[in-house]
C-alpha cells in the first residue's frame, strides 16, 4: 500500500482522544463485575483497587452509578495496556481469546472488508478508529520509528481487547 505521507495530517483528533477516554471509562462496569478473587489479582494501584471493592458494597443504583463514574475517571491513572490485558483475560476463555487474536492479526489497511466485518461483530468498535490506529502503525514503519511503532501496536492491541470486552457488556 502506497500512502503519500506528505499529504497526511497525522495528528490524533480530539474526537479520537475523547473516544479512547470514553472506552477506558466504560471498562469500569466490567471491572466492577469481577469477583473479589479476580479483583485482587488486577495489576492496579491499591487506591484504585479499594475504589473497585467499595463499588461492590453499594446497593443504591444512583450511588453505584456515581461510583462507576468515579472509577471511570480514576482508570486513566492506571497502566491502560496492562489493565486492559488483565480484564481481557478475566473476561474471555482461552478459545475466545484465540479467536479475538485471530481477528487482530487479520485487520489491515489493505483489507477494508475484514475491517467492516470486525466492526459488525464487535458493536463497540468503529471503522474510523480502527483505521486510524492501523494508519499509525504504517506511519511508524514508514518513519522507521521503533518507539512509535511499539506504542502504536500496543494502542491497537488494547483497542481490539477493549472493544471485545465492551461489545459483550
Amino acid at each position: 500500500m502506497n500512502i503519500d505521507w506528505s499529504k497526511m495530517d497525522m495528528r490524533v483528533s480530539r474526537t479520537e482522544i475523547k473516544k479512547a477516554h470514553e472506552r477506558l471509562q466504560a471498562l469500569a462496569t466490567p471491572l466492577a463485575n469481577l469477583s473479589k478473587k479476580k479483583l485482587a489479582n488486577l495489576p492496579v494501584s491499591e487506591f484504585f483497587l479499594d475504589e473497585l471493592k467499595h463499588l461492590s458494597e453499594i446497593n443504591a443504583a444512583a450511588a453505584k452509578n456515581r461510583q462507576i463514574k468515579r472509577i471511570g475517571k480514576l482508570i486513566v491513572e492506571e497502566d491502560r495496556h496492562t489493565l486492559t490485558q488483565a480484564l481481557f483475560e478475566c473476561t474471555f476463555t482461552p478459545e475466545q481469546i484465540a479467536k479475538i487474536d485471530a481477528w487482530r492479526t487479520r485487520l489491515s489497511l489493505q483489507d477494508e472488508s475484514t475491517l467492516k466485518q470486525f466492526v459488525k461483530q464487535f458493536k463497540a468498535s468503529e471503522f474510523n478508529s480502527i483505521y486510524q490506529l492501523l494508519l499509525w502503525i504504517e506511519y511508524a514503519k514508514f518513519q522507521n520509528d521503533d518507539e512509535l511503532l511499539a506504542e502504536s501496536v500496543a494502542d491497537f492491541e488494547s483497542y481490539v481487547k477493549e472493544v471485545a470486552i465492551l461489545s459483550q457488556v
